[in-house]
C-alpha cells in the first residue's frame, strides 16, 4: 500500500474459485498460498499460488514454507515484456469452521504493512466467498478493503 492508501483487490472469478477449491480441499486444516499481482491503487491479481501449509497444528494455523516465498520473490523479480511488474502482493488462508475475517493469530503475524490477505470460512459444506484485508502501518486491527473482479 503506496503512501498508507487503502487499495482495493481486484480478483476475478478464476481466482476466486482456486482460492476456494483449495480451502475446501484442505478442510478440515488451513490452506494457504501466495498471490502475485501488479498496481497500487487497485492491486490486480494475476497469479494464484498455492503451497503447503507447513504450520505444526495446520487445523489452527497456517505457515508457508520461507523458502517458497523466496523463489517466488526472486521469480517476480524484474519488469515484464509489457513493462510493468509484478510482485508478491499477500497471501491467503482459510479458517475452517471460522469466519472470513482474521484472526488475533493472523493480526499477530501481520508485520508486513504492504500486504494484502485473503481469508476464506470453510466447513464441511464448502468455503465460503474470499474477503480481503490490510493492516496499514501502525495500525493495531486489520481493514477490510473492496474486493472487485
Amino acid at each position: 500500500m503506496k503512501h498508507g492508501l487503502k487499495p482495493q483487490l481486484q480478483l476475478s472469478p478464476r481466482h476466486r474459485a482456486a482460492i476456494q477449491d483449495a480451502a475446501a480441499a484442505a478442510y478440515p486444516n488451513e490452506c494457504c498460498g501466495l498471490l502475485v499481482g501488479e498496481g497500487d491503487e487497485v492491486v490486480t491479481v494475476t497469479e494464484v499460488v498455492p503451497t503447503a501449509n507447513t504450520a505444526d497444528d495446520p487445523r489452527r494455523a497456517f505457515a508457508i514454507d520461507p523458502q517458497e516465498q523466496f523463489n517466488l520473490l526472486r521469480a517476480t523479480r524484474g519488469p515484464l515484456e509489457n513493462g510493468k511488474s509484478r510482485r508478491v502482493v499477500g497471501h491467503y488462508h482459510s479458517h475452517p469452521d471460522g469466519s472470513a475475517a482474521p484472526s488475533r493469530h493472523d493480526l499477530a503475524m501481520a508485520y508486513d504493512p504492504e500486504a494484502l490477505w485473503v481469508v476464506v470460512a470453510t466447513s464441511r459444506e464448502g468455503a465460503s466467498p474470499p474477503r480481503a484485508f490490510c493492516r496499514p502501518e501502525g495500525a493495531d486491527t486489520f481493514v477490510e478493503i473492496e474486493l472487485i473482479a
